[in-house]
């Protein structure tokens, strides 16, 4: 219970870097409204500590909560369980990219810690989480379904996604793609590994092919 009597929000912490983790915590536990019972790295044996803690939110790292996977499994772990995305961006594709994941709320990278304890106390309520920004962005992504709904929808590419899914289609491999780009092959590899999940192909090829089919370019993919 908080000093007002209410019942302090459970939340559990997941993400893949435990010291971040600890100091994000830390922070909540100074928060009468908060009660923190957990935290984790994202595998499917903290999938148990989640169930077993039944927090009203599962406060989980955006770059996590964008493979969707996770949030999946937590959803069917502890489906009373509300899974918020932190340190998120204010970019469309960000946003987007958890929306489609499934989380139900948002906190912006930028947000206090003010500002997380009332997200956190409105997940916790079933209320939407995020900032008046966020949610512009969502309802906006939604007006534009309801406006064109025959449309086809490519699934959500980030603005370098969609610089390497161009080169792809140009028929450089992963090294001239990291070449091009002055990044690392192992990003190049992450990137596209990412790309093949997110449009349901399991080749470079067909990942090209499936944006050509439906009359788009890779530059003209959602922002």
């Amino acid at each position: 219970m908080d000093r007002d009597g209410e019942r302090a929000v459970r939340v559990f912490v997941v993400g893949e870097v435990r010291v971040y983790c600890d100091g994000l915590a830390h922070l909540l536990s100074s928060q009468p409204t908060v009660q923190v019972v957990g935290i984790a790295a994202p595998t499917r044996e903290s999938m148990q500590q989640i169930a077993s803690a039944s927090p009203d939110v599962v406060l989980l790292d955006s770059v996590t909560a964008r493979r969707g996977n996770t949030v999946r499994l937590i959803s069917a772990t502890s489906s009373k369980s509300h899974v918020i995305a932190f340190a998120v961006r204010e970019e469309e594709a960000e946003v987007l990219a958890c929306a489609q994941a499934g989380v139900a709320g948002y906190i912006a990278c930028d947000a206090s810690s003010d500002e997380l304890a009332a997200i956190l106390r409105s997940a916790g309520s079933g209320e939407l989480a995020c900032s008046p920004r966020l949610a512009a962005i969502l309802f906006r992504h939604v007006g534009t379904l309801a406006r064109d709904p025959d449309v086809p929808q490519l699934p959500l590419l980030t603005p370098r996604q969609r610089e390497i899914l161009e080169l792809i289609d140009s028929g450089l491999m992963n090294k001239e793609i990291a070449r091009a780009l002055s990044i690392q092959l192992t990003t190049v590899k992450n990137h596209v590994h990412q790309i093949l999940e997110k449009l349901g192909v399991t080749h470079r090829a067909a990942a090209a092919a499936k944006v050509r089919k439906l009359g788009h370019r890779s530059k003209d993919l959602h922002p």
